[in-house]
């Protein structure tokens, strides 16, 4: 890192890559006298929006998708035990902006201030919504016609539809490092969210480099670019499917973990301190 004072972290994924929910139960923690790792030091402009979001991850509630243009920013200081004060600017960007970019190479303004800004960037991505490449051969639909019973009619390739997610993450990495050029490298850390879905046979690097080789190669191999760390999240303790399991097992302190790279249990908060000084 180039020795900013002021680090700058941009908070980006996908639509519903867990990004909000992982915000809300981390200020859920910063405000918790149980959580040692990290406490507030202070706050600027109007906490009403980031304290909304840890009190639905608090009930164990589903996050409503943020609109494009509905993009937050606070400014936080932050004490890290052991590691001191930092200033953090998080610019909560939303996920349709960073679909626009990829979809269209167009920068919403925000994301682009937030990433152009960014000493460092946490990527969200969700197992969920994981989209693998296809065969152009499965891009049909079979149709009935006049003249047979059925008629293959081939459908144009649509980057929303069709393309997978190691290409938007890759395209995302791209056009992020080429804003941050002047700050190389940046670290890059990419959460996978909802971990307690997942089979822990695999640590999240792994499991991330079995679900997005092309992805984790392209990053590796740019190690003048950005320095790559990979952690496992459950932001809510447990699948809101069954809403009473994740709160049955208490209070956000109690329910919510995190893997980092090996598979070793660290805080909810290591991959922010991590994004901040690097370790």
């Amino acid at each position: 890192m180039n020795g900013y004072a002021q680090p700058c972290l941009a908070l980006i994924g996908m639509p519903q890559s867990g990004k909000s929910t992982y915000l809300g139960a981390l200020w859920a923690l910063v405000q918790s006298p149980i959580e040692e790792a990290v406490r507030e030091a202070s706050f600027i402009g109007d906490r009403s929006y980031i304290q909304s979001l840890a009190e639905q991850v608090a009930r164990g509630e589903e996050l409503h998708r943020t609109g494009v243009d509905a993009d937050e920013e606070m400014a936080v200081e932050l004490e890290f035990t052991g590691l001191g004060r930092a200033a953090v600017r998080i610019p909560d960007t939303s996920g349709e902006s960073l679909r626009v970019l990829v979809e269209s190479q167009l920068w919403h303004p925000r994301l682009r201030g937030a990433c152009a800004n960014a000493t460092a960037v946490m990527l969200f991505v969700h197992p969920a919504h994981i989209r693998v490449p296809q065969p152009s051969s499965l891009l049909t639909v079979v149709e009935p016609s006049a003249n047979s019973a059925a008629n293959g009619t081939a459908v144009p390739f649509d980057v929303h539809d069709h393309a997978c997610t190691a290409a938007e993450l890759i395209d995302v990495f791209e056009n992020v490092t080429e804003l941050c050029r002047l700050r190389w490298p940046i670290r890059v850390a990419v959460i996978v969210s909802a971990w307690d879905r997942l089979d822990e046979t695999l640590t999240p690097y792994e499991w991330l480099r079995a679900r997005l080789p092309g992805f984790v190669s392209t990053v590796e191999s740019g190690a003048q670019m950005a320095r790559l760390e990979v952690f496992g999240v459950s932001a809510q303790g447990g699948s809101l499917d069954a809403h009473e399991s994740p709160l049955a097992k208490g209070e956000i302190c109690d329910r919510v973990f995190a893997k980092d790279r090996s598979g070793m249990p660290v805080s909810l908060v290591a991959p922010m301190r991590w994004a901040v000084f690097g370790q």
